[in-house]
């Protein structure tokens, strides 16, 4: 990935000169611990304020979200706060705020995300250049204060995710932090379970137009606050992974193209990870007679496990040895994997969301 991106990355050109109208859309659910302070860091960025608005939208909030929000918007009027007050997730929600928008590129931000003060214009510079369909920001994850490994994971997927940008095929935006031309907003299914962050991204490849990261455009992230609301994160994330391959079709054969590539290496092989790696385990069983290698591999697998295991208990008594850790954070990622598929697979699924309890 690394090789190809030094051969074929492609040279763009920021315009700060003529920034684009800029229409920032947040889907909201019971975010009033963070919300507040999300929109009035936008409203503080370096960005010409007659170019800018923030749209939040509310997914029937039952907390203060409302009244925040409320608030907000009576005080700048470049905040524009649309409650709903039936559930529809976060696709139907962004649907429904779009129509209202009056940018000509899109930014989707989270609730707890926290942008530079000059990120809005970092990212909108960049669509000066006709190529540019999409721009994802850097998220940097604040550190760890409970032996949550995310962080050491979330450094190497950025690296991925800025080689892939560089050719201008990024294969999932940072959810939290993205722009797109407005005239290339697809439109979600409603009521399906989709992680509309790669769908979104693919659909842009997907017309023609390249989707980068750009660095310079960052923000910040609490990490979530203990390793089982890790866990049910990623295990929701993969449910509306899978359900989002049935849009990409055109990006299936892992030989059509680069993009085509990135997704099968990148994303579609750590997803079926656990499925693998359960496979690896009945082949050396199966296999035992025939060989003693298939019985070290089996030892080394379960010597990981115990790994793990120990790794899981040190973390709890606040001992937390990296090594050990690793191994915990790995397969606790695997077992969130695996749980998100089944789900899946028996349909148990619904389009709506909790927010991800954090530090």
């Amino acid at each position: 990935m690394k090789l190809y991106s030094l051969v074929a990355a492609k040279k763009l050109v920021k315009d700060k000169s003529n920034l684009p109208k800029v229409s920032v859309l947040i889907a909201a659910y019971n975010e009033e611990k963070v919300i507040r302070e999300t929109v009035e860091t936008l409203l503080a960025s370096e960005y010409p304020k007659d170019r800018f608005e923030v749209i939040v939208g509310s997914d029937n909030s039952k907390d203060k979200t409302h009244e925040i929000m409320q608030e907000l918007a009576e005080t700048d009027s470049r905040v524009k706060f649309y409650p709903f007050f039936e559930r529809n997730g976060k696709p139907g929600v962004l649907n429904r705020i779009e129509e209202k928008a009056f940018g000509d590129v899109l930014v989707f931000c989270d609730s707890n995300i926290l942008f530079d003060k000059n990120a809005l214009m970092e990212m909108a510079s960049l669509f000066a250049d006709k190529r540019v369909g999409g721009v994802s920001g850097e998220i940097k994850l604040k550190k760890s204060k409970t032996g949550n490994q995310e962080g050491t994971y979330w450094r190497l997927e950025s690296r991925i995710k800025d080689f892939e940008g560089k050719v201008g095929s990024l294969i999932g935006a940072n959810g939290g932090m993205y722009a797109i031309r407005r005239e290339l907003y697809w439109k979600y299914p409603v009521g399906e379970t989709i992680q509309d962050d790669i769908l979104m991204t693919l659909k842009v490849i997907s017309a023609g137009f390249d989707f980068t990261y750009d660095t310079s455009a960052f923000s910040h992230e609490e990490p979530t606050a203990t390793n089982e609301d890790e866990f049910k994160r990623k295990k929701r994330i993969q449910v509306s992974n899978l359900g989002t391959l049935r849009y990409v079709k055109e990006f299936l054969n892992p030989f059509a193209g680069f993009t085509a590539f990135a997704l099968w290496s990148h994303k579609i092989l750590r997803w079926f990870s656990p499925h693998l790696l359960l496979l690896v385990i009945f082949c050396n069983l199966f296999l035992l007679d025939y060989s003693s290698f298939f019985m070290l591999s089996i030892y080394s697998i379960a010597a990981t496990i115990n790994l793990a295991v120990l790794g899981y208990f040190f973390n709890a008594v606040g001992q937390r040895f990296l090594p050990f850790l690793l191994f915990y954070y790995f397969y606790g990622t695997l077992g969130a994997l695996l749980a998100g598929s089944f789900k899946y697979y028996f349909r148990k699924t619904t389009a709506t969301w909790e927010p991800t309890k954090r530090v």
